[in-house]
C-alpha cells in the first residue's frame, strides 16, 4: 500500500523540477494512466472475479451488479466531492469556497479512491485460501504505483504554470496522495471483514472495484489526457500503458 503512495509523491516532485509542461507531455503521461488502470481492471479485477464466481448465469449476474454498483458509487462521489480539472472554467460537485489549488487536489484524490479500494480488495483476497495468488496482487501494486506516477505530476503541473511556489506545489501533492493509502486501508479490512459472509463476496467485491476504476478512466483522465493540442500523444500513451499491465497481469497470473 505505501508504494503506490510513493509514486504519486514522486510525481508530484518531478513535475516541480522537471520540464514536462507540453500539453503532449502532460497527455502522453495521463494517457499513459488510463491505459494501466484499464488493464488492471480486467485482468486484475474483472477476470479474477469470474474465475470465482463461475461464467454461468449466475456468476455473470453477480459480476455485472457488482460492476454496475461501482460505477454508481463513483458517479455519486463524482457529484458530491468538490473538485476541478485543469481544463474546467468550474468546480464540480457540492459548491464550496475552496481554493483552485485545493479543488485540484481534490480531482487527484478522487482518482486515487477506487484505486486505493480496488488494491485493499486485491490484498485481501491474495490473503484469503481462495483467492488470487500474492503475485497477481503484486503485480497489480506495481501496476498503480506506474500510473500514479503521471498522476502525481499531474496534480502539481497546472500549479506550477499558475505560478504557485515550488513548497507549496510539493505539499499540495503530498496531501493529494494520501488518498490512496487510506482507501486501501478501509478496502482491506472491509473485504477481510466480508469475506467471512460467504463465497461470493470476493467476486463482487472484485467486480465493484473493475466499475469504480472503469468509471474514473472513461469520466477523468481519458477527457484529460485528450485536453489541447495533443495530437495522438494521450493514444500512444494510453496502448503503451495497456500493453504494459496486460503483460503484467498475465505474467502474475
Amino acid at each position: 500500500m505505501i508504494v503506490p503512495w510513493v509514486a504519486t509523491f514522486a510525481g508530484s516532485i518531478a513535475a516541480v523540477y522537471i520540464s514536462i509542461n507540453t500539453q503532449r507531455k502532460q497527455g502522453s503521461l495521463l494517457g499513459f494512466a488510463a491505459g494501466i488502470m484499464i488493464a488492471a481492471s480486467i485482468w486484475s479485477l474483472i477476470l479474477p472475479a469470474f474465475d470465482e464466481a463461475g461464467t454461468g448465469w449466475f456468476g455473470v449476474a453477480l459480476v455485472t451488479g457488482g460492476f454496475v454498483l461501482g460505477c454508481l458509487g463513483m458517479l455519486l462521489l463524482d457529484k458530491l466531492i468538490p473538485h476541478q480539472h485543469n481544463d474546467d472554467s468550474e468546480a464540480e460537485g457540492i459548491h464550496t469556497h475552496m481554493s483552485r489549488p485545493m479543488l485540484l487536489v481534490m480531482a487527484v484524490a478522487l482518482h486515487n479512491i477506487p484505486e486505493g479500494m480496488a488494491l485493499g480488495v486485491v490484498i485481501a483476497s491474495a490473503m484469503s485460501d481462495q483467492g488470487m495468488s500474492w503475485m497477481a496482487a503484486l503485480m497489480f501494486g506495481i501496476g498503480l504505483a506506474l500510473q500514479n506516477f503521471p498522476e502525481g505530476a499531474a496534480v502539481v503541473l497546472p500549479l506550477r504554470q499558475s505560478g504557485v511556489s515550488r513548497k507549496k506545489c510539493i505539499r499540495l501533492g503530498t496531501l493529494a496522495s494520501f488518498a490512496e493509502p487510506a482507501a486501501a486501508l478501509v478496502g482491506l479490512l472491509l473485504s477481510s471483514l466480508l469475506i467471512r459472509l460467504g463465497g461470493i463476496i470476493m467476486p463482487l467485491l472484485l467486480s465493484v472495484a473493475a466499475g469504480a476504476m472503469v468509471f474514473i478512466v472513461v469520466e477523468e483522465l481519458i477527457p484529460e489526457s485528450q485536453s489541447g493540442n495533443v495530437g495522438h500523444s494521450s493514444t500512444y500513451g494510453f496502448l503503451i500503458g495497456f500493453w504494459i499491465m496486460a503483460v503484467m497481469g498475465v505474467v502474475g497470473g
